[in-house]
């Protein structure tokens, strides 16, 4: 059943939200994915002792329980924000997100979200998180709040345009409105620029399209169309669309293969990840 909600309710209005006991089973569903991860580690570094705090606890966390950390924290705060919703038979806004995170004492989150462009940004310099915990806590945080926000929400949805945990030179969060966007009919005359579709990526740099450039007018040689989706804590986001047909099988492979060796070669610092839709490949395996 569908939780829509008028425009002009805030979640701060309704008679049963309280900030404070929000926050409070927020900490302790993130508190519980991380010891429950750690707990499963058969030698030490677990996380049982019940006076550890979340950033004591994230201290414990190993290279190699790093992944499972990120996935538990993403489903622990999804099921909250489920949860948070059918109780108070709302969906959150992203302004509803905006102020209370602006409310919440989270290192990763302070400071003051920005309304642009029909969604909420929010630009900073890092935190002190990053000094005692590295990338891992960058990490954490967003997978916390990703969580959270596809938990509370329908179609609101969180990107993190830029990291400093991730060699960025500043850290910028983006709420917004995910929207369908019907497929593209490609122009072989299109601009070479930057095709951005979301505000799922932040911006691709000039310099990159720049040295991107020759393998555009080799793949458009080919009759495929590069795209640059956009660019999100060193990871370039791309599509390779056929003029006609799609790119699948070996074939397909092949391509996209050459496009990551040559994206090393010329933007060494930035790797590559296709960002199709994994329908593109149908049957291929």
């Amino acid at each position: 059943m569908s939780l829509m909600k008028q425009s002009s309710e805030r979640i701060f209005d309704h008679p049963r939200f309280s900030l404070e006991d929000f926050s409070s089973r927020w900490t302790r569903a993130r508190i519980s994915a991380l010891r429950s991860t750690l707990d499963s580690t058969a030698s030490g570094g677990s996380g049982n002792d019940e006076s550890l705090s979340e950033e004591l606890l994230l201290q414990r966390v190993s290279p190699e329980k790093r992944d499972s950390v990120l996935r538990s924290v993403f489903d622990s705060s999804r099921r909250f924000g489920m949860n948070a919703s059918r109780h108070f038979g709302m969906s959150f806004e992203i302004s509803d997100l905006a102020e209370i995170l602006q409310s919440l004492s989270i290192p990763c989150f302070a400071g003051k979200w920005r309304s642009h462009n029909s969604a909420f940004v929010l630009e900073r310099n890092g935190c002190r998180l990053l000094t005692g915990l590295g990338s891992v806590a960058c990490d954490y945080w967003r997978e916390a709040l990703d969580g959270l926000v596809v938990g509370v929400g329908e179609n609101e949805r969180l990107a993190r345009h830029r990291s400093r945990g991730h060699k960025d030179t500043e850290c910028v969060d983006v709420l917004f409105v995910e929207e369908y966007v019907s497929p593209r009919v490609l122009d072989p005359a299109a601009s070479p620029a930057l095709i951005q579709q979301s505000r799922k990526y932040g911006p691709v740099p000039a310099d990159v399209i720049s040295a991107l450039d020759p393998a555009r007018q080799r793949f458009r040689n080919m009759k495929v169309q590069l795209v640059l989706e956009g660019e999100s804590e060193g990871i370039l986001y791309y599509r390779l669309d056929a003029d006609e047909g799609v790119l699948c099988g070996a074939g397909g492979k092949l391509l996209h293969d050459s496009f990551s060796r040559e994206a090393a070669l010329v933007c060494p610092n930035l790797s590559v990840r296709d960002a199709s839709p994994l329908a593109v490949y149908g049957g291929s395996t």
